[in-house]
């Protein structure tokens, strides 16, 4: 047997087996849909994945969500330690750029609402600020607390000197009935004017802490913003073991891929799957090559 005989056996046979493999890879995509010979259809079509897409389509569901994406994988990847130090490195540099703001609160806000929005949140800002402070104001028990003050401290002043002594002594004695009616009238003062007062010193204030620069603002506030810091990755920590499982439950994972997968057209299924197993399906197209080649030369040698 010639040198050339020998070798066709194993030339047909890789051939073989290339196109062999090649046509088994083609045949599970391809025919998308089932072809009818009158009203027999046609076997193998479709092909075997476009047949099974909604079961694969509902298996890959299952899978993502009880293996890739389920409550414990999550959390950890969430509450991992390379996370947590994400979202500290993500805190601290939200908090310097505000420590370094040029621009003025005033500013910042109008940057994120419309000035109608504007004005109406610092408005009813200053009104709920003024509304809080005039309730402590007028209660009446801060008359008698800032009476019972002001009587000790102009007894203790009077004890000076020993005329004053006298005078306290006195008014030792009278300090009930001067408590009450200092307290009545301070009750009735507040009464009448905390709203006004406080309107006038919050709205001043607001003013002065709308016009500054938010770095100023946030000069010496240092232990401010560790406390938030803290505050905040707590929060985190909090919503992801909390919530997560609600989130999970809500978002339903597995009908989200399944349904995604479903509405996937079956060229682009295909091209997807080609692309993510190119290698191995090229491999595959390779190995019946070989086996073909490797039977052709056994064959020979029979």
């Amino acid at each position: 047997m010639s040198l050339i005989s020998f070798l066709i056996g194993p030339a047909v046979g890789a051939v073989i087996g290339g196109i062999t493999n090649r046509l088994a890879i083609t045949m599970l995509f391809r025919p998308y849909e089932a072809h009818y010979i009158g009203r027999v259809k046609i076997p193998l079509t479709p092909g075997i994945i476009p047949k099974e897409k909604g079961n694969i389509a509902k298996a890959i569901g299952a899978t993502v969500s009880e293996q890739l994406l389920n409550r414990e994988s999550l959390a950890n990847q969430l509450l991992s330690d390379d996370m947590n130090q994400k979202v500290s490195s993500a805190i601290d540099g939200l908090i310097s750029r505000i420590q370094h703001h040029e621009e003025t609160l005033q500013q910042l806000l109008l940057a994120h609402l419309q000035p109608e929005e504007y004005a109406r949140v610092v408005s009813q800002v200053e009104d709920d600020v003024v509304s809080a402070i005039s309730a402590k104001l007028t209660d009446p028990t801060l008359g008698q607390k800032v009476s019972s003050l002001v009587v000790e401290q102009v007894m203790n002043k009077m004890r000076e000197n020993l005329l004053g002594r006298l005078g306290a002594g006195v008014l030792e004695l009278m300090r009930g009935s001067v408590e009450t009616m200092l307290a009545s009238n301070i009750n009735q003062m507040l009464q009448n004017n905390a709203g006004q007062l406080m309107g006038d010193l919050v709205s001043t204030e607001a003013d002065r802490l709308l016009s500054a620069p938010v770095k100023e603002l946030c000069q010496g506030k240092e232990e401010l913003f560790a406390q938030l810091k803290n505050t905040v990755l707590k929060a985190y920590r909090t919503l992801v073991e909390t919530n997560l499982p609600k989130a999970l439950e809500a978002m339903n994972i597995q009908k989200i891929v399944e349904d995604k997968i479903n509405s996937m057209d079956m060229r682009q299924t295909e091209t997807l799957l080609l692309q993510l197993m190119d290698k191995e399906l090229k491999a595959l197209v390779w190995f019946g090559v070989l086996l073909g080649f490797v039977m052709g030369f056994v064959t020979n040698i029979i």
